[in-house]
């Protein structure tokens, strides 16, 4: 049977299921869910959450990109992103090879600035931008890691660090798992050069952001307690970094706890960094955006998963987010409170939420699985048609 743009994640996970000759009682048993969610899911009734969809990608043997339709590969064509993400996957073929070029390569601190323009991009999500620069960042950065010695070639490494770090991120939110994990290997290589704590955690921070699609809540809470250790005591360049890395790596430890369906344990860690946000305020660095209000938003996306729509509503009035705040983390407020509202049957907030997250972050809410989720189950509730509505099916795809 051909995947429909219209098809939503419980019909492929259905459609999947039979292809694989079981039967909904057998997929429940094998996923570790209820047979009763297992059906409503699959018919549309309630939604998949990500801790079903990573227990259903297991228990079928495929990855969570295919249950959600990643890549969206029309989209991508259509945008012509699709173009600008080959030349990366070529990019990422050398990191540990010198090249014979004609001239040097520039100086590490002015490729740094470069990196840390990328960075930015990274965090508003201007994916476009950042895409297009990053195949010669890393080459450059790879040439000079081995052509300079000292503080300038730990720079080198610094850059090509920040460099796979948006690699990641760009293969794993359009759904190139395999580009990501070639990404994070990278990374894992280049973070200890750089010597940098921070950025070893960042590592460790990525990898069990991957538990998360795998369903291996074990593994990811163990690389995030293995790295928290690793951090006591630590001396860096950047020691409020370091806070902010802590701080991140605790709201991962309940994110997972969340999907683990261990609400007590995420209630402490999420309790953990609201402290730890408390004391340090808002503080950016490495590339995440730390402090109050992301703990605010992360306790409005947990309640959302859990399918306590009604808790996620009433915890997002007390979120206040910044003017100049970070725009990848605004607009994922706003797919997840919006996500929340279809579910407790407000379709019209729902539909403002989500024009906000696309006014904020145009390319990031355009390909992320929760928004065509939350379009489709707003298009299957429609009593009326609603050409606002119907228009932005349109510019997300379905």
């Amino acid at each position: 049977m051909p995947q429909s743009i219209d098809e939503h994640t419980g019909a492929r996970i259905a459609r999947i299921r039979k292809q694989r000759g079981l039967l909904q009682q057998g997929l429940a048993l094998r996923a570790n869910v209820s047979k009763s969610l297992l059906s409503k899911v699959e018919c549309g009734q309630k939604p998949a959450s990500p801790a079903l969809i990573a227990a259903c990608a297991r228990a079928l043997g495929v990855t969570t990109s295919d249950l959600l339709g990643q890549p969206y590969a029309e989209e991508l064509r259509r945008d012509r992103m699709d173009a600008l993400i080959q030349p990366i996957r070529e990019g990422m073929e050398n990191w540990d090879v010198a090249l014979e070029w004609e001239t040097a390569p520039r100086p590490s601190a002015l490729i740094r600035a470069d990196v840390q323009r990328v960075l930015v991009q990274r965090r508003q999500a201007q994916y476009t931008d950042m895409v297009r620069d990053l195949p010669s960042l890393i080459d450059e950065s790879v040439q000079a890691v081995h052509t300079s010695t000292g503080e300038e070639q730990r720079q080198a490494y610094e850059c090509l660090a920040g460099a796979f770090r948006c690699v990641f991120t760009v293969a794993w939110k359009f759904g190139f798992i395999d580009l990501a994990t070639v990404a994070l290997d990278r990374l894992a290589w280049t973070a200890p050069h750089a010597d940098e704590p921070g950025l070893v955690a960042m590592y460790s921070f990525l990898r069990a952001q991957t538990t998360l699609s795998s369903g291996r809540y074990d593994v990811g809470m163990r690389v995030v307690d293995r790295a928290l250790r690793d951090l006591d005591g630590q001396d860096a360049r950047r020691p409020a970094g370091l806070s902010a890395m802590r701080g991140m790596l605790h709201l991962r430890a309940a994110v997972i706890a969340g999907r683990a369906k261990d609400r007590d344990h995420a209630e402490i860690r999420l309790a953990e960094a609201r402290a730890l946000a408390a004391e340090t305020g808002e503080l950016p660095d490495y590339g995440v955006t730390w402090g109050p209000t992301n703990v605010g938003v992360h306790a409005v996306a947990m309640a959302s998963e859990m399918d306590e729509f009604g808790l996620a509503i009433e915890l997002a009035k007390d979120v206040r987010i910044p003017r100049d705040w970070t725009r990848s983390r605004a607009g994922h407020h706003w797919m997840d409170l919006g996500r929340a509202h279809t579910w407790a049957g407000h379709p019209d907030q729902a539909l403002d939420c989500l024009q906000r997250a696309r006014r904020i972050a145009p390319q990031q809410t355009r390909y992320h699985p929760t928004v065509r989720e939350t379009v489709l189950a707003l298009k299957r509730r429609e009593r009326a048609r609603n050409g606002s509505l119907t228009e932005y099916a349109e510019w997300v795809g379905v």
